[in-house]
Order: C-alpha cells, then sequence, then structure tokens
C-alpha cells in the first residue's frame, strides 16, 4: 500500500464545491489542513460552504463566484487565485449537471450547457492553472468522471457523451505530460455510481444502492494522497465494464436492458428541477 501524502499546507481549489461531494471535500481536505478555495456559480452556496468550514475551526478558505463556462471569466478568476492566495497545488474539477431526458427530449440550449460545464470548462481551468504546474513539475490534477462515462445510460445522450469526454481528456492529458517528461504532476480520474446527493434524485438503481456523498468525498480524498490514476465507485464495477467489449453488441444491450434495467432506473428520475447540477 503506498503511504498516504501529506496535503498539508497546499492550495485545493474544488469547482462546484458550493455543495453536495464538492462541499464535503472542502471540509476533508480542511481536515488534513490543507488551504481550501471553493469555486461556484452561487454566491449563497459558497458562503454556506465557508460558514461550515469555519464552524469547524478551518479558517484557510476563499471562495470565488465562477461560471466555468465562461472561459475569460474561468481565466480571469484564475489569475485573481494565483494573485490572492498563490499556486495551486490541487485542481479537482468537480462541478457537473445532468438534465435526464431522451435524446428528442433535449432542448439545444441544455445540451450545449452541458458539454460547456461538464467538460469544455475542463480544458479553460486546466489551461489556467497547468503552465504554473509544469514549471514546478508538480501539482495534482482530479477529473470527475462518472460511471455513465464508461457504460452508455438511459436519458443521458448528453451527460453520458461529456463523462465519455471526461476519460478521453484525462487520459490523454496524462499521456502528454508523462511523455514530455513531467512525471510528478499527478492525475487521478473519478468514476464513480449515482451519488445520493439530489442531483439523481428519484432514481431507483437495480445493481448497487446509490452512493452516499461523504463516502464518495472520502475516497477520492484517499485516491488523491494515493496519486491512484483511477478510481471507480463501487470497485466492483470495475469488472463489469470490460463485458462491454468482450460479449456481442446485443447480448451486451439485454444485459443492461433486462438483468440490470438500467433504463428502468433512470426513467424514475426528478433531479433538482430541470437541469440538477452536482
Amino acid at each position: 500500500m503506498t503511504d498516504d501524502f501529506d496535503v498539508s499546507g497546499q492550495v485545493v481549489l474544488i469547482t462546484g464545491g458550493g455543495g453536495g461531494v464538492g462541499r464535503l471535500l472542502a471540509l476533508n481536505f480542511a481536515k488534513l489542513n490543507a488551504n481550501i478555495i471553493i469555486w461556484d456559480i452561487n454566491q449563497e452556496a459558497i458562503k454556506a460552504t465557508i460558514d461550515l468550514l469555519n464552524q469547524n475551526g478551518f479558517q484557510s478558505i476563499k471562495g470565488y463566484v465562477v461560471d466555468i463556462s465562461d472561459r475569460e471569466q474561468v481565466y480571469q478568476r484564475a489569475a485573481q487565485t494565483m494573485t490572492e492566495v498563490g499556486q495551486v497545488d490541487i485542481l479537482i474539477n468537480n462541478a457537473g449537471i445532468v438534465c435526464c431526458r431522451p435524446f428528442w427530449d433535449l432542448p439545444d440550449s441544455v445540451i450545449q450547457k452541458t458539454y460547456n460545464i461538464n467538460i469544455i470548462s475542463h480544458y479553460w481551468t486546466v489551461k489556467a492553472f497547468l503552465p504554473n504546474m509544469m514549471r514546478r513539475n508538480s501539482g495534482h490534477i482530479v477529473t470527475v468522471g462518472s460511471v455513465t462515462g464508461m457504460l452508455g445510460t438511459y436519458g443521458c445522450t448528453d451527460y453520458s457523451a461529456t463523462k465519455f469526454a471526461c476519460i478521453g481528456f484525462h487520459e490523454s492529458l496524462l499521456t502528454d505530460l508523462k511523455t514530455h517528461g513531467y512525471n510528478d504532476i499527478q492525475m487521478t480520474l473519478i468514476c464513480p455510481y449515482y451519488i445520493n446527493t439530489g442531483m439523481f434524485s428519484g432514481v431507483k438503481p437495480r445493481l448497487f444502492p446509490m452512493l452516499e456523498p461523504q463516502y464518495v468525498s472520502d475516497e477520492i480524498v484517499k485516491a488523491v494522497r494515493r496519486n491512484e490514476v483511477w478510481c471507480v465507485m463501487p470497485k466492483s464495477i470495475r469488472t463489469l465494464t470490460p463485458l462491454k467489449c468482450l460479449l456481442p453488441a446485443k447480448m451486451c444491450w439485454e444485459l443492461m436492458a433486462r438483468v440490470i434495467r438500467g433504463p428502468d432506473s433512470m426513467r424514475l428520475y426528478q433531479g433538482r428541477g430541470k437541469v440538477a447540477a452536482g
């Protein structure tokens, strides 16, 4: 077992840190004496996270209102963050939204928004903070993907596609960095199953129970501190995904639709309004 890396004094930036798993990540890292930066589009949510950390005795927290789908705003806030706080050591691209509708019911604006937030924003945040990491040959980039990025899911032609893209982006960037000798810039890809944050409210998973947010947060922190390359939750799902490549396509669909009954699970989706963020 690899020794856990000491993150005390490290600057950890969490997108979507105003609630859900992002808020718990902020608290978890604060307990390890890291300095926390919260990026979120919601000022009240940022304040709630900062208040929670303050109540637990942690003061090294900064919050910034950022629309991560806006490239120029990301670059401006990144420059402001580095001026006011200093270099970012651990970047956690956690923010995401889901709509959950069959393809033919997806408005164009929702498709565009899902892509802008769930994957395109990763390009802007990484472009903003990676050059400093490259100068130091040090840092850590965490991509929060999803099991739906490994197995396409009913009602998620936009969401699943962006999470597939997260995996491709992450693996390709890792290859770029290692090929050019940036061996001390670590990268961790997180692929959780449904999380009980309200993002997938109403969904009744057939295969495994929903994951609790605290468990997911704890596992992410563990994966980061151990420099894990890929963390799937629950781990047993990793044994199922190779079936997609090994079994005939028709048999794979039968497995998903009739045995695991994945489409039935997502048809019960209620979410947090028309578009749910997490």
